[in-house]
């Protein structure tokens, strides 16, 4: 099955799988803005109750408390402009793989 067809010289998504992908991300969308809001209720609810797991084995949940941490990071901006040339001795190139990116509006 051809997904993309040239007309004109516009690249052109099938009409089907545009619209799957449209409903298949809107789906997520709302999917994910409900296990959020889910997820925010049992945080507060653990903290209230001072839980820091609870397991369900016959349904295979498990779920544990993560307390609030302070994250230790490198500000790379600002040494890349401070000390252009320790930035540069410790910089490291890591390859990333060809991907898509969708956006639905």
């Amino acid at each position: 099955m051809e997904l993309i067809k040239i007309e004109n010289g516009l690249n052109i998504l099938d009409t089907e799988t545009a619209s799957k992908i449209v409903e298949f991300e809107k789906q997520m969308k709302e999917i994910k803005k409900q296990e959020d809001a889910l997820k925010q209720l049992i945080l507060q609810e653990m903290e209230d109750k001072k839980i820091l797991s609870l397991k369900d084995e016959t349904i295979g949940l498990g779920i544990s408390y993560i307390a609030p941490t302070e994250r230790e990071t490198l500000d790379s901006k600002r040494l890349r402009e401070e000390k252009p040339e320790t930035y540069d001795e410790y910089i490291k190139f890591t390859p990333v793989k060809s991907s898509i990116r969708i956006k639905v509006e």
